[in-house]
């Protein structure tokens, strides 16, 4: 252990022993009691690199009240492992001051260049050929407010693209595969890349992004696909004699981009556009949890995951020769 606590280290960094004080998020907390009798808090500490598990013993409400979910908090404490599994016990806590800290310093950020992808989106979406999908296209993308929330907000809470700047990686990265896949002459270009860069639109208003990434009232009751065609029409409201028949077609798209009614689409895709989309969709994704998950194995002996509920399977890890081909 330690002589003195490390001073706000990366939770991703921490090992058995390690006494650590610094501020971060309470994504989840609980007030629970032991097999003893003897209460005590239970919550998941999250930073921009990771979450982990901590307990503070002989707890009580009036503790537990100073640490609810989706605050921050200053912490003193000790890095252990349980059953294999890296915790924290919490030895002493306050709850941190807003002027303490930087809002976005405990949310994980987008890798790449970020105004570089918003070019590029803005640039697609200039090349819609359509004078009605391209006008659809330009109310939205020629909101700055609007614009300024895709490019900040996550594509997910917890799974693929769960980063500030992750919708914009995500829409560009299936807006791409779609310009390129449309190429083949099969689709309706300008229709496959608008539903592209408008699938997921839902989630700048489904999720929030404070201290932690998590889904707003709205986004909990309605939902980014329905939130999303909520949009589409009432952007389409403003366009002057808006064909009803292109809204109905954008709005199919985002309302069936998930692909099964388990997995929350309202509509079965019904067109060859929305099919693609759903398979863009789904491939994106399934390649980031999939890169996530094998990032994740810092053991150099290591070669499979653990296993993923979201891919249903382990993940063999090649070495860097093989996977850069």
């Amino acid at each position: 252990m330690n002589d003195k606590p490390l001073l706000s280290p990366d939770l991703a960094e921490l090992r058995d022993g390690d006494q650590f004080e610094g501020f971060y998020v309470v994504k989840e907390s609980n007030f629970q009691t032991a097999v003893n009798g003897k209460s005590y808090i239970r919550m998941t500490l999250s930073d921009a690199t990771a979450s982990l598990q901590a307990n503070i013993w002989d707890a009580n409400r009036d503790l537990y009240n100073l640490c609810p979910t989706g605050s921050v908090v200053k912490i003193l404490g000790v890095a252990e492992s349980y059953k294999g599994k890296p915790q924290a016990r919490i030895n002493r806590f306050r709850p941190a001051h807003e002027s303490e800290v930087d809002f976005d310093q405990f949310l994980p950020k987008c890798k790449g260049d970020v105004e570089a992808m918003r070019r590029e989106v803005l640039e697609l979406a200039g090349s819609i050929v359509d004078t009605d999908y391209r006008a659809l296209a330009d109310a939205f993308f020629g909101d700055k407010k609007l614009l300024d929330k895709y490019c900040r907000a996550p594509a997910a809470r917890d799974l693929h693209h769960a980063f500030l700047g992750g919708l914009l990686e995500h829409s560009l990265n299936i807006a791409r595969m779609a310009d390129a896949f449309a190429a083949s002459g099969r689709v309706n270009r300008d229709l496959l890349l608008l539903g592209a860069l408008l699938h997921d639109v839902g989630k700048t208003e489904e999720l929030t992004a404070k201290f932690a990434i998590d889904y707003s009232d709205r986004g909990k009751l309605l939902g980014h696909l329905y939130i999303g065609a909520e949009m589409a029409a009432e952007r389409a409201a403003e366009i002057p004699n808006f064909p009803r028949q292109k809204l109905n077609l954008v709005q199919h798209l985002i309302l069936s981009h998930h692909g099964k009614y388990e997995y929350g689409s309202p509509v079965l895709p019904k067109i060859p556009e929305a099919f693609a989309l759903h398979h863009l969709d789904n491939l994106d994704a399934k390649v980031e949890t999939s890169n996530k998950l094998l990032d994740a194995i810092v053991d150099p002996e290591k070669t499979w995951s653990d296993f993923s509920r979201a891919l249903d399977t382990q993940l063999f890890k090649m070495n860097g020769r093989e996977r850069n081909g």
